[in-house]
C-alpha cells in the first residue's frame, strides 16, 4: 500500500503530531509513506521517520497549480491512499483525486463550526466542506464520538464518518524521577524561576481559541487570593503564537507580568523538559478536536485542570478537573481547590491517569485502527 499525507502546515503542533505517528507507524507495517507539506520542522521529522517528503504550500484556497503537481504526483506514484488534514489541504486534495485511481480520507481535527472566526465565514466554510466531503471523500475521520455529533449536525453524512481517537507516544515521555528533577531545575534556571516556587503550566500554540485570555485572567485571580505567597507562584506559557504579544500585553495590564512567562516557541525535545517543570497543567481551550496535550499531562501524573469541552470530558474521563469554558473566575476558583489539596498532600485526579492513557490511547492501536481504515477503504477489508 502507498500513502500520502497531505496537509499544509509544518510547525509543531496537534494536527502535525498526528500526521508524524502515522507516517512513523505506517513505515514500521511495511507501506510506502509519502508526504505533502511545506517546509519546516516537522517536514524535516517526517524525512527522519522515513516518508517521501515533497515541500509544497498551499497558496490559495482553490491552488490550481498545486492541484495539478499533486495529481501528477498521485498518478506517477501510484498512491492507493490519500489522508488530507484541515480544510485548505482538504479541498485541493480532494480536486487533485480527481480521475485518479486513490481513494481519498479527509479529516479535520477540530470542527469547522467551532472555529474562532468570522461567524459568516465560519457558516459558508463548514456548508461548503460538508457538501465536498459529502460529494467527493471516501471517508471523513473524527475523532471522537462527540466530534462525530458535531460533524453530523454540520451536514457530513453518518455513513461518511469513522472515529479514530488520538494515540500517544508514550516513549517520548518516558523518564526516570531523577530526569525529572534535573529537567525541571533546568527549565526554572532557564526563566529565572525559584527554586520552590509553585508553577501552573500550559503548552501549545498562542491562538484565540486557545483560551490564553481566559488563562491570564484566571491567574490573576489565584494570586489576589494568594497575596502573601504571591511571589511563589508562576504561570509559564510555553510556545508561541499570533497571540502571543496580547498575553504579553495583558499580564502587563494586570500587573501580574513578573509573574508570568511566555517562552515563545520552543525546541521538541524540551516539551518534556517544560512538562517536568509543571506542578498543574491548565488547558483553557474554546474549541478542541481531540487535545493531544491533555493525555500527555495525564500521562505524566500532573494535575490537570481544562474547559470543560464535551470532547475533554470524553477523552479525559475522571482524570481531570473541569471548569466552565471561558470562565476565568471558575478556573482561578479551581485551581485554589487544586492547589490546597496539593499543598496538604491530598490525592488527585492525576493519581491513576498514566494507566489509563496507557490502556486507551496506546499508540497501536491508533496505528492498526488506521491501517483497518485504509484497508477497507480499498475494499480488502469488507
Amino acid at each position: 500500500m502507498k500513502i500520502l499525507y497531505v496537509l499544509n502546515s509544518a510547525k509543531y503542533g496537534g494536527m502535525e503530531y498526528h500526521v508524524g505517528d502515522l507516517v512513523l507507524g505506517m513505515k514500521r507495517k511495511g507501506y510506502s509513506v509519502f508526504v505533502w507539506c511545506p517546509s519546516g520542522e516537522m517536514a524535516e521529522e517526517y524525512k527522519r521517520s522515513g516518508a517521501t517528503v515533497t515541500e509544497e504550500i498551499i497558496k490559495k484556497d482553490i491552488d490550481n497549480g498545486y492541484i495539478s503537481k499533486l495529481r501528477n504526483f498521485i498518478n506517477e506514484n501510484e498512491i492507493d491512499i490519500v489522508h488530507a488534514h484541515e480544510l485548505k489541504a482538504v479541498t485541493n486534495a480532494l480536486k487533485a483525486c480527481e480521475g485518479t485511481k486513490a481513494k481519498i480520507i479527509t479529516h479535520t481535527h477540530t470542527p469547522i463550526s467551532e472555529w474562532q472566526i468570522n461567524p459568516l465565514k465560519r457558516f459558508l466554510n463548514t456548508k461548503f466542506y460538508s457538501y465536498v466531503v459529502n460529494k467527493y471523500s471516501d471517508m471523513e475521520v473524527a475523532l471522537t464520538e462527540s466530534k462525530k455529533k458535531v460533524k453530523i449536525k454540520e451536514g457530513i453524512k453518518e455513513d461518511k464518518l469513522c472515529v479514530i481517537p488520538n494515540g500517544l507516544d508514550t516513549s517520548k515521555l518516558t523518564m526516570s524521577s531523577m530526569q525529572r528533577s534535573d529537567y525541571s531545575k533546568e527549565i526554572k534556571s532557564r526563566h529565572n524561576i525559584p527554586d520552590g516556587a509553585f508553577v501552573f503550566g500550559n503548552l501549545g500554540r498562542i491562538t484565540k481559541e486557545k483560551g490564553h485570555d481566559v488563562l491570564v485572567k484566571a491567574f490573576k485571580k489565584f494570586l489576589d487570593t494568594h497575596m502573601f505567597r504571591r511571589d511563589m507562584f508562576y504561570l509559564l506559557i510555553v510556545g508561541g503564537g499570533s497571540l502571543e504579544a496580547r498575553v504579553k500585553d495583558l499580564s502587563k495590564q494586570l500587573d501580574i507580568e513578573k509573574n508570568v512567562i511566555v517562552t515563545g516557541r520552543f525546541a521538541d525535545e524540551d516539551k518534556i523538559k517544560y512538562f517536568s517543570a509543571f506542578d498543574v497543567f491548565l488547558f483553557p481551550t474554546l474549541a478542541e478536536g481531540f487535545g493531544l496535550v491533555l493525555i500527555e499531562s495525564m500521562f505524566l501524573g500532573i494535575p490537570t485542570i481544562c474547559s470543560d469541552l464535551e470532547v475533554l470530558k470524553e477523552v479525559a474521563g475522571e482524570h481531570a478537573e473541569f471548569f466552565e469554558v471561558s470562565n476565568s473566575d471558575n478556573l482561578a476558583d479551581k485551581m485554589s481547590d487544586v492547589y490546597n489539596k496539593m499543598d496538604h498532600g491530598g490525592n488527585t485526579k492525576a493519581d491513576e491517569a498514566k494507566e489509563y492513557v496507557e490502556k486507551t490511547f496506546s499508540l497501536e492501536k491508533f496505528i492498526e485502527n488506521y491501517e483497518i481504515l485504509y484497508k477497507s477503504v480499498l475494499g480488502d477489508i469488507k
